[in-house]
């Protein structure tokens, strides 16, 4: 019901058909459950329902290339450990496989509210990871958030590659590069700002990430020629443990 509820604030955030998919067998007692259960969350009782039998992850793919969904929304499902929150074996095949965005909850709730507090976390500061922060605030816009941080992870190596080519050519560092993009997307009544951080393992970001509070953590994603989703490799610790609710934000490898 919860991850029911979360997808039904969604759709209607982004004025969106919802689309519910379950992996079995069609019964009429099935299909009036969720009938109902849309009833009680006052969601469009009349939505799509498609049921595909087999197994989880691949039922869910089979149906998302048929209807050509481009945003799927599920819990991750994970199994709390002291420290982490590892990810479930449903919510893990989709973030290697879906070829469409991705909204995992690690935490839904019947009664959802619009995320105040985004975390952006980029590998780098390509054209790619400008524009999904533009999507995060896109989003915030809509759905009336607060509060983003753009998260950049910088490993020892990276950080003398980068003093490197400053000495070399005078680009601009991490930091005034992170500060130009603060103040070309600044808006009014709106925080935004941003955090570098220096680690050399990427569970580094994931311990930040959990400390932060953010109600939604947004990474990028590239979709290859060959459409296997891959992420940067200071971010592939995600497939094995979720620090939070999460937007995977999907880019083409032009984009």
């Amino acid at each position: 019901m919860a991850v029911l509820a979360e997808a039904g604030r969604v759709s209607r955030s982004l004025v969106a058909p919802l689309c519910l998919i379950h992996a079995d067998e069609y019964t009429r007692e099935k299909e009036e459950r969720f009938r109902s259960a849309l009833r009680e969350l006052r969601l469009d009782c009349t939505a799509t329902i498609r049921f595909e039998p087999g197994e989880p992850a691949e039922a869910i793919l089979k149906i998302q290339r048929e209807d050509r969904i481009d945003l799927l929304i599920a819990g991750a499902m994970e199994t709390e450990s002291v420290h982490r929150n590892f990810t479930g074996d449903v919510a893990r095949a989709l973030l290697r496989r879906a070829p469409c965005d991705l909204l995992l909850y690690t935490e839904p709730k019947e009664d959802p509210k619009p995320p105040e507090s985004m975390l952006v976390v980029v590998p780098d500061l390509s054209d790619s990871s400008r524009l999904v922060t533009d999507a995060a605030l896109n989003l915030a816009g809509k759905s009336g958030g607060l509060r983003i941080t753009i998260l950049y992870v910088q490993t020892t190596f990276a950080e003398a590659k980068e003093k490197a080519l400053k000495v070399d050519n005078g680009s601009p560092s991490v930091e005034q590069t992170l500060q130009s993009w603060i103040e070309d997307k600044a808006r009014p009544n709106f925080e935004l700002d941003y955090h570098l951080l220096r680690g050399n393992t990427g569970f580094t970001a994931c311990e930040f990430i959990q400390s932060s509070g953010a109600d939604l953590v947004v990474m990028p994603s590239q979709m290859p020629f060959s459409n296997q989703p891959v992420f940067a490799p200071a971010l592939d610790w995600i497939i094995q443990v979720i620090p939070g609710n999460l937007w995977v934000n999907r880019r083409t490898a032009n984009q």
